[in-house]
């Protein structure tokens, strides 16, 4: 009996634990303007999209997407989102020309269509992603020197690009099928 209560109390820290990283990733910015609208899809709580016109760093989009545990995705998730992003945008290309990586942050500089630039930033942890179109790039330059205060921006005085991009990868899941809940397996 103490031996399976030993085993509960293990499997309570064990649990807070996990949760416990899982918490508040959509507490990171903290924008002027924001309008959040609810994204739903039975794999996601409460997940949303928000457009913001920030008096310092500009438009941003942001897409966060809280995963239920029974769910998973089925490929990488920046990848669909900027995937997602090209075709809305109705862009012929999109080039990857730089990438920063910290811990559970990767923040991207691509090149559309060969004319404007614009920062697409993926925060992450086990069941949270926030993914955020940064199109003015100096939120991404100001994420960055917080953990290398030695980096210049190069592309932020480039032509940036501009858009009114406001889909979701939660709303069309049902088409794509980004994620999906995880089938149990019963071994004979």
């Amino acid at each position: 009996m103490k031996k399976y209560f030993l085993f509960l109390g293990l499997i309570f820290v064990l649990n807070s634990c996990v949760s416990s990283q899982n918490l508040n990733l959509d507490e990171k910015i903290k924008l002027i303007n924001e309008k959040k609208t609810l994204t739903f899809d039975n794999c996601t709580n409460f997940s949303y999209i928000s457009n913001s016109d920030d008096n310092l760093y500009g438009k941003i989009f942001s897409e966060y997407i809280r995963l239920d545990s029974s769910c998973k995705w089925n490929g990488l998730q920046r990848g669909f989102f900027v995937d997602l992003f090209k075709d809305t945008i109705k862009a012929k290309s999109l080039k990857l020309v730089e990438r920063i990586e910290n811990k559970n942050l990767e923040i991207s500089t691509y090149l559309v269509d060969n004319i404007y630039y614009v920062n697409i930033i993926n925060r992450y942890t086990v069941f949270e992603d926030l993914l955020i179109i940064d199109y003015k790039g100096i939120y991404s330059t100001n994420l960055i020197k917080e953990f290398n205060k030695e980096y210049k921006n190069i592309y932020l005085d480039k032509l940036r690009l501009m858009s009114n991009y406001s889909n979701s990868l939660v709303r069309m899941n049902f088409i794509k099928g980004y994620f999906s809940r995880e089938s149990e397996r019963f071994d004979n």
